[in-house]
Formats: C-alpha cells, structure tokens, sequence
C-alpha cells in the first residue's frame, strides 16, 4: 500500500492564480543492497555475500558501458541510458566535446516491472512532509 498526503499548489496558468490540491506519494523508506542481499538469498541457492559481490560486479560493468556510450538493459528491471546535451552555438564548428554535459541517468521500467503500477492501491495519510 503506497501512503500519499495532500499538497496544494497555486496554478499561475492562464493568467490568474488559482489554488490547486495534488496527490503526492510519500516514501515510506529505502532498501539498501544489504536489505536486497538477504531477501535474494532466500529465493535462491546463492549465498549473501554473492549477491552483494554480484550488485557490486553489476554496478561497475553498468558504469564501464554507460561511460562508453551504451545502453544498459536488464530484463524485468529496464532500461539505463545517459542524457546529455550542450549550451546553444552558432555553428556546427563550436559544438565542441569541451561543450558536451552529462545530464544524468535516465531509467526506462521494463513492462514486467511496470505491472507494480497497475496493481498499486493508495491510502491517504497525515504524515508531516520530510525533509
């Protein structure tokens, strides 16, 4: 069951100021690859410590190919993908690698992933927005 709270924000579109009430999903914690580690281990005949060696092994291959152009897709997980862009120049002749900037890590869900969308329920809650 994924909590959300009420937020209100003031819509400035269409020239007036108008009071608007959004649904917003809160976190309710974070899983760390020691908490994935153990719950792994449990389905299967590898042990913790290869799990953990296994993330660790798959983060630095990840890193190695996103850093070298590529794609990275993990099937029932997704797609991995870096974005990046340059300032605006006059002329094809400026648009130097010196102007190239990595935005960040883009994150396309796989459809097997997906499915947790369809099947999420949400309850509201009171909870003080964390900061």
């Amino acid at each position: 069951m994924q909590l959300y709270v009420v937020r209100s924000k003031t819509d400035k579109t269409k020239g007036e100021e108008k009071k608007r009430y959004y649904g917003v999903p809160i976190v309710s914690g974070q899983i760390t690859e020691e908490e994935l580690a153990t719950e792994i281990c449990e389905r299967c005949s590898l042990t913790r410590g290869d799990v953990l060696a296994a993330i660790s092994a798959l983060s630095d291959s990840m890193q190695n190919h996103l850093s070298n152009g590529y794609n990275v897709k993990l099937k029932g997980i997704g797609l991995f993908s870096v974005s990046g862009s340059s300032e605006g120049v006059d002329t094809p002749e400026e648009c130097t690698p010196g102007k190239m900037k990595a935005q960040r890590i883009c994150f396309k869900a796989d459809n097997t992933l997906r499915i947790v969308l369809e099947k999420l329920k949400y309850k509201l809650t009171h909870r003080n927005k964390t900061k």
